[in-house]
């Protein structure tokens, strides 16, 4: 007798019927595996794979992880733009685009709010990595705890 699925798996197996969407292997690049696992540990988001960040080389790099070491599906990489009401939208959507080659139509709608004063360290916003995958963030938990980083 087939042992039953328990509904979130239903669930997974339902939105990725082609099997997992990714292929990690901590192996194709250690040192950015590493850097990585610190830097969702660190700017990511505990029960997804997204992280934020204004700075281009942390974005860049993350997503670097995310393709090279994780392989995650590149459908499955989005972005969202936080951003001031003084800040050209379209401008930072360009610029964000363009640096981490995600298409414009993967961008969800942008979070502005209020300029209120004061200085901008970010001239094009903060980016959002949006990427769900709950076996994957199983996995970097794991790793993280076998490192000694312990996300939770």
């Amino acid at each position: 007798m087939a042992k039953s699925l328990t509904r979130s798996k239903t669930i997974y197996n339902l939105r990725n019927p082609l099997g997992d969407p990714f292929d990690y292997n901590p192996r194709k690049n250690r040192s950015l595996n590493i850097i990585g696992l610190v830097l969702w540990a660190t700017e990511g988001d505990k029960t997804q794979l997204s992280l934020s960040n204004g700075n281009p080389n942390i974005i860049t790099t993350y997503l670097q992880f995310l393709r090279v070491v994780c392989r995650l599906e590149e459908k499955k990489i989005k972005a969202v733009i936080h951003c001031h009401d003084t800040l050209p939208y379209k401008t930072c959507l360009k610029y964000w685009s363009k640096l981490t080659n995600i298409p414009t139509s993967r961008f969800n709608k942008p979070y502005i709010k209020k300029d209120l004063g004061g200085k901008r360290k970010y001239p094009f916003g903060i980016m959002r990595i949006v990427a769900i995958n709950i076996k994957l963030v199983h996995i970097f938990k794991e790793r993280l705890k076998n490192l000694g980083l312990s996300k939770d």
